[in-house]
């Protein structure tokens, strides 16, 4: 009875994303992670359809789960990698926890049982497609019914494990040092980019599953024994695989417990004890600054703090960086090869490719999103100084423009460098720059200030799991697609040059009737937030 106390205290708070004080406003919060759900899992049962009647001709339609489950344990791992960080170690109720008469192992469980909790309803939208697809083609009995509930149950724990296991190796490295945060997402950031590169190859591997389907099997197998044993059961319904598959995930995961709660609880003291003491200063210096540039250096030191927040908003940016690099290394043909199975013409510009490549994205980093929510507590502390809101706000749009433009500069200079471009596109270039972070900037703050999360125990709710985090990333896409839609439509009818000019005036346009609703609103939304 006092882990399930426990369970409901701790889960209180990070599953208020479905609690609104309304019932029109619940509805909504509702509506928007449902409507969401079904988009992405009906595009991925598409393509699992699409691949899975090929395989079916040749009785190998049990290939895509391999495959399935193979990518829903490696996105486990990832996620619990980055996770981990906030979920396990820098969590804001440690200290009450630890002071509660409660055993260490049962803190731990709870922890990690958190974390497990939010990857199921990640694994839910890539493996519910893949088990209908499988029920659609081969009309399997009950049974398959009943496995697929307890491999989705298991699949999950072994690469939660790993990657608690890796979180600490991270923390451990770390917490010694200076700028432990920078390194943490610069580590984190290193391990997620092949899943981009085998996103950006998956036409090419799809094409491979179909050619080498039972060999490409055997190697996942061979590669992750559950994995094996999963297909094992679903074609054989062996009850020695069944029983295997329940120890091979339970044992770990007991041991993990049993064994982690020492160091668990050792790595939280020392990262604590590691904290910076400054010694009194007899002759301190006080410089006066600016109240907008003071406000921007707080939000630029927070930013820096969370490593959640610099791994969600930093790969965006990256990824303008490397794709400029491809483009400028190797051409446009291998560009659009990466990007061909995303529907790009062949017969695209270069310079269209470019701004498309900007223009995405910068149109899927929101930072401002979360940034109000990151305050927390302290937000009534900002609220009693001296100064007017709209320069809390303007400084939080500052903050983008510190943050993104140098991965913007350093692409356009490496463009210009390669392709010799004309002096108009790149006005172009930097018009949209600026245009793109303030919209994104703008419409962050607005969605924040609407749906702010003030009370979270740690980053992780606030960037991953919140309303606005959400809605705005949603509002950066339909923007971009809308955009793409108007290029696509009229491309073949306007020069380049004046369809970039028609775009820049939209986005000004919509930028001026943001920033007003923004500087007329923000401040009476922002008076009103209280912790």
């Amino acid at each position: 009875m006092k882990i399930i106390s426990l369970l409901k205290a701790i889960l209180s708070e990070d599953m208020n994303l479905f609690k609104y004080k309304t019932k029109k406003k619940g509805i909504f919060k509702i509506l928007i992670p449902i409507l969401l759900f079904f988009i992405i899992g009906f595009s991925i049962g598409s393509l699992l359809y699409t691949i899975s009647e090929e395989l079916s001709k040749y009785h190998l339609t049990y290939v895509i789960l391999s495959l399935m489950l193979m990518f829903t344990s490696l996105m486990t791992f990832i996620e619990g990698i980055v996770k981990s960080q906030s979920i396990l170690f820098d969590c804001k109720d440690n200290d009450l926890l630890f002071s509660l008469p409660i055993k260490r192992s049962t803190i731990l469980f709870i922890r990690i049982f958190k974390l497990l909790l939010f990857e199921y309803l990640y694994n839910l939208m890539l493996l519910l497609p893949a088990f209908i697809v499988y029920i659609i083609l081969e009309h399997p009995n009950i049974s398959f019914y009943l496995l697929s509930i307890l491999i989705f149950i298991l699949i999950p724990i072994i690469p939660t494990i790993i990657s608690c296991f890796i979180g600490y190796i991270i923390k451990l490295i770390t917490s010694k040092m200076k700028s432990r945060n920078i390194i943490q997402t610069i580590l984190t950031l290193l391990l997620f980019l092949p899943v981009l590169y085998f996103s950006l190859n998956s036409e090419n591997m799809m094409n491979n599953i179909v050619k080498n389907a039972t060999s490409i099997n055997d190697i996942i197998t061979s590669i992750y024994y559950p994995v094996g044993l999963c297909i094992s059961l679903i074609l054989k319904y062996n009850i020695i695989d069944f029983i295997k598959l329940i120890l091979i995930n339970v044992i770990p995961f007991i041991i993990f417990i049993i064994i982690g709660q020492i160091f668990y609880f050792r790595i939280i003291s020392n990262s604590k004890n590691n904290k910076k003491t400054y010694k009194a200063d007899n002759n301190i210096k006080i410089r006066v600054r600016k109240p907008i540039i003071s406000l921007t250096r707080k939000e630029l030191k927070r930013y820096f703090k969370s490593p959640v927040l610099m791994f969600n908003t930093s790969f965006g940016l990256i990824i303008i960086v490397i794709f400029t690099l491809i483009l400028c290394l190797k051409g446009k043909t291998s560009l659009i090869n990466l990007l061909s199975n995303y529907g790009i013409s062949k017969n695209i510009s270069i310079n269209m490719l470019f701004y498309g490549i900007i223009s995405f994205s910068l149109a899927m980093t929101s930072i401002t999103s979360s940034s109000i929510s990151l305050e927390g507590k302290t937000i009534n502390i900002t609220k009693s100084l001296p100064i007017d809101y709209k320069i809390i706000l303007k400084s939080k749009i500052l903050n983008c423009y510190i943050i993104e433009l140098p991965f913007v500069i350093i692409s356009i200079l490496l463009f210009i460098v390669f392709f010799k471009t004309s002096i108009l596109f790149i006005i172009q270039l930097l018009l949209a720059a600026i245009l793109l972070i303030l919209l994104n900037a703008t419409v962050g703050l607005i969605i924040n200030l609407k749906y702010p999360k003030l009370n979270a125990n740690n980053d992780t709710e606030v960037v991953k799991q919140s309303t606005s985090s959400l809605i705005s990333v949603a509002i950066g896409f339909g923007i971009f697609i809308i955009s793409i839609i108007g290029f696509i439509f009229l491309y073949s009818k306007l020069n380049l040059n004046i369809l970039i000019t028609i775009h820049l005036i939209i986005l000004i346009t919509i930028n001026i009737i943001l920033y007003q609703i923004l500087m007329k609103n923000g401040p009476k939304n922002y008076k009103k937030l209280n912790v």
